[in-house]
């Protein structure tokens, strides 16, 4: 049985981190990655450039064999987590392969959620996800495929797509489709796609008037009932065919493994990653931790919350008791959909929000979560270059008096 010093369940952007963080500050320690994947590390954010035709195939791989090789980082592959024995400090693997450890991290991620486990559904053609290499390139393989004239048309009529979900995710879907030539159908749970609650009025405003520019066709107040073959009955009354649906709702994540292990959405953590488990920590969408700023537990797994944690993990895996380093970053997501920038910033409409501020003006929004007086989520369309500031305003915990003082003059720049 290999015994280790530090292992680690997750090859992605957390788990890989996490390992060459330890190994740069510990030359001698035996660390180990435990990874479900059969690919090394690969930009998973990326794989919406590759399908837009932006980015080439090569750039999303970040590591190679040899690379964890040099650094003497023992990387197993196409490896399943079957267990872990808290007590004797030992993992099981699927395959029956068994590691001995000293301290571990859980940066397993998550996989997009079963559609038995939302609706239901008799359909014989399965949705469209975005998560791995493997997702990407069926996408690739769909689209290829009904653009064999050159074009997203067949006897005259336009190839049709319907996008489920209110996700980044689900946006870059929008994108990819309407960039090859496809007839795009978004749909709405509420009055406007992605949510009053996140947007507001002025912001959905924007959203769907680009939306439409681009001939998307949204659907409003539209959730899934039913779906037999490729018909959709929605809960509005609706009923579409489709012969194609992609799907961006979100992850689900599996802690079966570690039965034990205090759970919510993700393993439970305090501000310096450590699980309820001893010497287990948690980093990327595995980690529900401890937000210092916002008094609260979070979970913020997009690929530069990753990183960090997964270097933060690692520090205090060395450190011993009392020096300890705290996570604290404000999580952010920036992208650019159908030429509109979008920026979010800390915790977006988030349950205990009591107030928000907003700005806007033609095609621009800045719209800002309060709790209790204290800024703690932003969302902003077509304003990047306030960013910084606001990330700074709800690290800080300032309020609506320093929103008012930098931001009320702005809106006419």
């Amino acid at each position: 049985m290999p015994q280790v010093d530090y292992l680690i369940i997750g090859g992605g952007i957390a788990g890989t981190t996490c390992a060459e963080t330890l190994r740069s500050k510990d030359i001698s320690a035996t660390i180990a990655i435990l990874d479900a994947e059969k690919q090394s590390l690969y930009s998973k954010v990326l794989i919406p450039a590759y399908l837009k035709g932006k980015a080439a195939r090569e750039k999303l791989f970040l590591r190679n064999i040899s690379q964890y090789q040099s650094q003497n980082i023992d990387l197993y592959s196409e490896t399943v987590v079957a267990a872990v024995d808290t007590v004797k400090k030992e993992v099981l693997t699927h395959d029956n392969k068994q590691f001995a450890y000293k301290k571990l991290l859980i940066a397993s991620g998550g996989i997009p959620k079963k559609i038995n486990e939302i609706f239901s559904s008799t359909t014989p053609i399965e949705p469209l996800v975005m998560r791995n290499i493997e997702d990407m390139d069926a996408i690739k393989a769909v689209i290829d495929g009904r653009m064999q004239n050159g074009n997203s048309s067949r006897g005259g009529q336009q190839e049709k797509v319907l996008v489920v979900g209110e996700s980044f995710i689900a946006l870059e879907f929008l994108e990819i489709f309407s960039m090859r030539g496809f007839e795009v159908h978004m749909l709405a749970r509420g009055k406007y796609w992605g949510g009053e609650e996140k947007f507001g009025d002025e912001g959905g405003r924007i959203m769907e008037d680009n939306f439409i520019r681009h001939g998307a066709v949204i659907h409003r107040n539209a959730e899934i009932n039913f779906i037999k073959n490729d018909d959709f009955y929605l809960k509005n009354g609706e009923h579409i065919k489709m012969p194609i649906w992609a799907l961006g709702i979100g992850l689900m994540r599996n802690f079966s493994f570690l039965p034990d292990a205090v759970k919510n959405t993700g393993l439970l953590c305090d501000e310096y990653l450590r699980t309820s488990e001893p010497d287990i920590f948690a980093a990327g969408d595995a980690a529900e931790y401890f937000d210092i700023s916002l008094q609260r537990r979070v979970v913020a797994g997009n690929w530069t919350n990753a990183f960090l944690q997964g270097r933060c993990a690692a520090i205090n895996m060395l450190s011993a008791d009392g020096a300890a380093q705290a996570f604290k970053a404000v999580p952010t997501y920036t992208l650019v959909n159908l030429g509109i920038n979008l920026t979010f910033l800390g915790m977006i409409g988030c349950d205990t929000a009591d107030d928000t501020f907003e700005l806007s003006d033609e095609n621009r929004l800045m719209r800002v979560f309060l709790e209790k007086g204290k800024a703690t989520g932003a969302v902003l369309i077509n304003r990047f270059n306030d960013k910084i500031t606001l990330s700074k305003l709800i690290e800080n915990g300032h309020g609506r008096e320093e929103l008012e003082k930098l931001f009320k003059q702005s809106i006419g720049e």
